[in-house]
């Protein structure tokens, strides 16, 4: 059932748990850096190399979707300045 009224911090809520709870067991080393959108109400994600279209297949898959994204083995989807996080699965 689509959940209209959610919050930022309610989607991304929903979001980690389902990445945790149903995504993250899935995936493996090639997958990290990969960028990851999920419907928050459907549980339906895409998994892309390319943040904008990742975004775009799942919007063309679920409509009203409401999505969490991030970016596989990061803590942040991006980083800006002199940072460098390494990453981990």
């Amino acid at each position: 059932m689509a959940q209209l009224n959610l919050t930022p911090e309610q989607i991304a809520d929903l979001g980690e748990q389902i990445y945790r709870e149903k995504i993250r067991p899935t995936l493996t080393e090639a997958d990290v850096g990969k960028f990851v959108h999920i419907d928050v109400n459907s549980g339906e994600y895409e998994i892309d190399d390319d943040d904008i279209s990742g975004d775009i297949k799942l919007c063309e898959r679920v409509h009203d979707a409401k999505i969490y994204g991030m970016r596989v083995g990061y803590s942040a989807a991006y980083f800006m300045g002199g940072h460098y996080e390494e990453p981990k699965l």
